[in-house]
């Protein structure tokens, strides 16, 4: 019996799956996916991001929730109990300690962005980019980054928010959030759906989205596509891990991540279809980041029929989306201060949300200078992007494929068919570990 299973556990294989899927949808799935289809040759780079998700993302992500759900506990002591079950060195500890210091330092930014949205949905709702030129959209952004107490102000009500559902516990705080997350993000995505297909240019969009231009598809295309199956599952940043340890028992969990993989694939697509039109109808040019989401976004919906409530919808959706990543993000930290240095659950949310806000506070502050490529934001993006995360992954992968039993794995895996717990075993082994190695590598010596 595992001496440090947790206090709650979830009851429900829905509650699970819509907590990963919440925390998988992302602000990626909002702000890149889409444009990277575009620029990548549209259908080749689709294809080859399935084939990076389910064959090399999902097995990875898969082996974070055996391993939660073999040490049922925070991330530390589920690693804990895994190197004690494997007779392993307590070095691959290291897999936590750089798994939670990359989520924390990546909630930083998602809290940021959780704030604008609110932002800029509130003054969507009043009319403040009503049939704006672009120019001022993108003056208006400058003004509000170079004075950013309003925009502080908004971060701060999402940081109470966020506190608040982690401070709540697993069921009447996590639990109940995804169960209003998930139905209220499919509702808004459909109705700005049907807005942008009625009011957009579809067929401009379709062409930019899915055309079939091998040309534009390169090697730098394939890698672009692995890295945004890493990031859009938040694999590498403990939430597998974490969410895991609160699975309901005999949980075919192959078969759950499979399930959140495809809810993020329809996400990411439609929420292409969401935003594109949208931005064709309009003639701009498709973009990403904060040019796409603050100046070419409000611009375009308040340059529609009924724009400002549309828009109003869209930063809400956003809202939504990024909150359930945070919350995700936030977990493991607050697990590890809870269950293993017995700090009361409410004071380690509260306590990590004041640090991260404080954090992302001075990201606002300091985006003038991160405009400019030297700025706390991009140096965040590459600690977490190019250092923390891979390292998390591979040695997850390492330690999971090459480190633990099989018959370990196999008890824990015991819903799932022979046949799927082979390939899965297969894939962690001898297609993950090789594919992350050599894209870290890639990585780091391609400029």
């Amino acid at each position: 019996m595992n001496l440090y299973s947790p206090v709650e556990r979830w009851q429900s294989r829905t509650t699970f799956v819509f907590a990963l899927a919440i925390a998988a949808v992302g602000l990626g799935n909002l702000w890149r996916f889409a444009w990277l289809m575009g620029e990548h040759g549209g259908a080749p780079f689709f294809f080859s991001y399935l084939f990076c998700l389910f064959f090399i993302g999902v097995p990875l992500l898969v082996a974070e929730v055996v391993l939660g759900s073999h040490g049922r506990g925070s991330p530390f002591l589920t690693m804990s109990w895994a190197t004690d079950v494997s007779n392993r060195s307590r070095l691959w500890l290291t897999v936590a300690l750089l798994s939670c210091l990359a989520g924390f330092l990546l909630l930083v930014s998602y809290l940021l962005i959780a704030g604008w949205s609110l932002a800029y949905a509130y003054q969507m709702q009043l009319g403040g980019f009503a049939a704006i030129a672009l120019s001022d959209a993108a003056e208006a952004f400058d003004t509000k980054i170079s004075a950013p107490a309003g925009l502080l102000r908004w971060q701060f009500l999402a940081a109470v928010i966020l506190a608040l559902t982690v401070a709540l516990g697993l069921r009447r705080g996590i639990g109940l959030f995804v169960w209003i997350a998930v139905p209220l993000l499919i509702t808004l995505l459909g109705v700005i759906v049907s807005f942008s297909i009625e009011f957009g240019d579809l067929s401009a969009a379709g062409e930019f989205l899915f055309a079939w231009q091998p040309m534009d598809f390169d090697r730098g295309s394939f890698m672009a596509a692995l890295g945004h199956a890493f990031y859009t599952l938040c694999i590498g940043v403990a939430v597998g891990m974490s969410y895991g340890a609160y699975a309901p028992s005999k949980l075919p969990i192959v078969r759950a991540v499979v399930t959140v993989a495809l809810f993020d694939v329809v996400v990411a697509v439609a929420a292409g279809v969401a935003i594109f039109p949208v931005l064709f109808a309009n003639n701009l040019v498709p973009a990403q980041g904060f040019g796409l989401l603050f100046i070419s976004v409000p611009y375009a919906f308040g340059n529609m029929p009924f724009g400002d409530l549309y828009g109003a919808l869209f930063f809400v959706t956003v809202f939504v989306t990024v909150l359930g990543t945070a919350v995700a993000l936030l977990e493991p930290i607050v697990s590890v201060l809870e269950q293993q240095f017995r700090v009361p659950r409410v004071q380690a949310a509260i306590g990590m949300a004041v640090i991260a806000f404080m954090l992302s506070a001075y990201a606002t502050v300091d985006l003038g200078a991160a405009e400019k490529g030297q700025g706390f934001l991009q140096w965040l993006d590459g600690v977490t992007a190019e250092w923390l995360i891979p390292a998390a992954v591979l040695l997850l992968a390492l330690f999971v494929g090459w480190r633990m039993p099989r018959d370990v794995l196999r008890q824990e895996l015991a819903r799932e068919p022979d046949i799927l717990f082979s390939l899965w075993y297969f894939l962690i082994r001898f297609v993950a570990v090789p594919v992350i190695a050599f894209a870290w590598l890639w990585l780091s010596l391609v400029p």
